[in-house]
C-alpha cells in the first residue's frame, strides 16, 4: 500500500466498505489517516496506519477488516459505557 496514491487507497477501501465515504490523508512519516463517513451521522477516524505494513494484493482487504473490527469494538465500548450507571448514582447501604 505504500506505493498507492491517496485516491487509489480511498477507492480500494471504498470498494471494501461500500456504506462509507472514505477520506484519507497520507503523512510524510509513512503513515495514513482515514475518516469513514457512513449513513446518517456515523463517523469513524483511524490514524497512524503504517502503510509499509500493508503490502501486496491482500493488504487493502486486511486493512478494511481491521478497520471494521475496530469500529465494532468501539461501538461495543460506547454501548456498554451507556449502560453503566454513573459513579454518583451507586446505591448506598
Amino acid at each position: 500500500m505504500d506505493s498507492l496514491s491517496k485516491c487509489q487507497i480511498e477507492s480500494a477501501l471504498a470498494a471494501r466498505l461500500p456504506s462509507y465515504k472514505i477520506t484519507c490523508t497520507l503523512h510524510a512519516d509513512g503513515t495514513l489517516s482515514a475518516i469513514l463517513s457512513g449513513p446518517e451521522t456515523d463517523h469513524f477516524a483511524i490514524t497512524g496506519i503504517v502503510r509499509a505494513n500493508y503490502r501486496g494484493a491482500e493488504a487493502i482487504a486486511r486493512l478494511a477488516n481491521e478497520i471494521l473490527r475496530e469500529m465494532v469494538m468501539s461501538r461495543q465500548g460506547i454501548r456498554s459505557s451507556r449502560l453503566q450507571a454513573p459513579p454518583d448514582h451507586i446505591p448506598r447501604e
